[in-house]
């Protein structure tokens, strides 16, 4: 081991043999508030520092840039900065896989359309381009080792970019990260490319530390794999009952029998901190936990530090002390803009930026910081003309002009029409704003935080399920268990 000494930090004993584990191959389950984050930085420290020739690059990564912000947060404040100096990283898996297929496009494993070999690599098309409904998904497909553009068909109708802007983007060297994922879904399957990629990982990582290991979808744990066999140290952190992301492929399933298959040593942290000063939360936690029947202490929005939902629409349907960080809307640019509308609101609420609020930009292209600045007065103006009662549509249609005018986006018929339940949402969470907001968030949004006291808006379902027991199998059963673990003190129906 280095001669380092970190800054000082008192680990429990299962948190210690968690963190020093000698194992190659290593899977740490870890309950909320157990100290999940704290092993994971120092995992990465230990072996960052480890005393070795061994010059390759120790990773971590996580599947949101949130989550790999915390990590890497930690590690430079416990460990100093050098813990991530080059070649050393912590980042989102989406970044390993764009490096791994700029790599396999510059050695000519693989051949992009135009011969690009450098990709500009996107969140998402439809902060970009329009869109259109169509069952005709715009997809890329591996033949042989060219690229090609297809199209995938869906069951219903949903927003995609049209078939001659998807092809003149790739050729262009432009895809999203779905679609970098798509090609290397293929390349996989290949056995040729699949040697090439073990290679890289052989020769470039020797440490690989995955957080939140039940978010990975089915191409994420063959890339797990690809790393293990490749012989890297892998550390595996996460809990099957915080695994939400089905939307995206995700299946506890994969990671179980990835675990068996590789024969992972298993750690445990089964010690949570969070509640431990609340006898309440901690016997709610346990008989979630083990699929009983729990009742929940009724309450009322004010009572909380934030609600919590599984979906926003439930959020804005309950008492208006909440106010939700997000708003959805069938068109782009009525969700954008009404984005920027709530920001307004929650930045003077709490200080806090709307969810999603850089996507909002990005499509209705206000990402130099003076433009936006520039359009706040009529946002500002919109709100007080909300409070003053005045005709919905015309304040619609005044303030999608002024953004027009101000963004870099052509203006269409479809601009003007006007998204009135939002308004009115909005309208009646300023008539309240003097008794003091309550912040509204999902369970998504909420995962991985903690708050005194924890409002939740229970769907039907979710009182159905309390009363029966959760299964674990269910992923409204897992958001549901997610939501209800982030209070220190206590967790009410509201």
């Amino acid at each position: 081991m280095s001669s380092r000494r970190p800054n000082t930090l008192v680990l429990t004993s299962e948190q210690l043999l968690a963190a020093a584990s000698p194992h190659r191959l290593l899977y740490i389950e870890a309950l909320p508030g157990s100290g999940k984050t704290t092993v994971s930085h120092q995992r990465f420290g230990l072996h960052r520092f480890a005393r070795t020739i061994d010059h390759r690059a120790v990773m971590a990564v996580s599947f949101t840039r949130s989550a790999t912000e915390e990590i890497r947060s930690r590690v430079i404040r416990h460990w100093g900065p050098s813990a991530l100096a080059w070649p050393h990283r912590i980042v989102t898996l989406d970044t390993v896989l764009n490096d791994l297929l700029t790599h396999l496009l510059r050695c000519g494993y693989l051949h992009w359309p135009g011969g690009h070999k450098e990709l500009e690599v996107l969140d998402t098309w439809r902060t970009h381009l329009s869109t259109a409904r169509t069952t005709a998904k715009p997809v890329l497909r591996l033949v042989g080792t060219r690229v090609i553009t297809s199209y995938q068909p869906e069951k219903k109708p949903n927003n995609h970019i049209r078939p001659a802007d998807f092809v003149a983007a790739v050729s262009d060297g432009r895809c999203t990260h779905e679609n970098v994922r798509e090609v290397l879904q293929g390349a996989l399957a290949t056995g040729d490319i699949r040697d090439r990629v073990k290679t890289y990982f052989a020769t470039t990582i020797r440490s690989l530390l995955v957080d939140e290991v039940y978010d990975a979808n089915d191409l994420d744990v063959e890339i797990i794999r690809v790393a293990a066999d490749a012989g890297l140290a892998v550390t595996l952190v996460g809990d099957p009952w915080q695994a939400l992301y089905a939307f995206r492929g995700a299946r506890p399933e994969s990671v179980h029998r990835l675990l068996g298959q590789l024969r992972f040593e298993r750690g445990e942290l089964r010690t949570t901190f969070r509640s431990r000063d609340s006898t309440t939360q901690t016997s709610l936690t346990h008989l979630l936990r083990c699929g009983e029947r729990a009742v929940l202490p009724m309450g009322v929005a004010r009572d909380a530090d934030v609600v919590l939902a599984r979906r926003w629409k439930t959020l804005w349907d309950g008492d208006p002390l909440i106010l939700p960080l997000a708003v959805r809307q069938p068109g782009p640019f009525q969700e954008a803009v009404c984005t920027l509308l709530l920001n307004e609101l929650t930045q003077s609420s709490f200080g806090l930026p709307a969810a999603f609020l850089a996507d909002a930009r990005v499509t209705l292209g206000l990402e130099e910081a003076d433009t936006f600045e520039e359009l706040r007065p009529d946002l500002q103006s919109a709100l007080q003309r909300l409070v003053s009662q005045d005709d919905l549509g015309g304040i619609w249609i005044a303030l999608a002009d002024r953004v027009v005018a101000k963004a870099r986006i052509a203006s269409s018929g479809s601009q003007k029409r006007t998204p009135r339940k939002t308004l009115g949402n909005m309208r009646m969470r300023l008539e309240v704003a003097h008794e003091g907001p309550v912040p509204g968030l999902t369970c998504h949004q909420a995962k991985g935080r903690e708050w005194g006291r924890v409002g939740v808006r229970l769907e039907e379902s979710d009182a159905d399920a309390l009363r029966r027991g959760l299964n674990l199998a269910d992923e409204a059963h897992r958001s549901l268990y997610v939501a209800l673990t982030r209070a220190r003190d206590r967790s009410l129906a509201v």
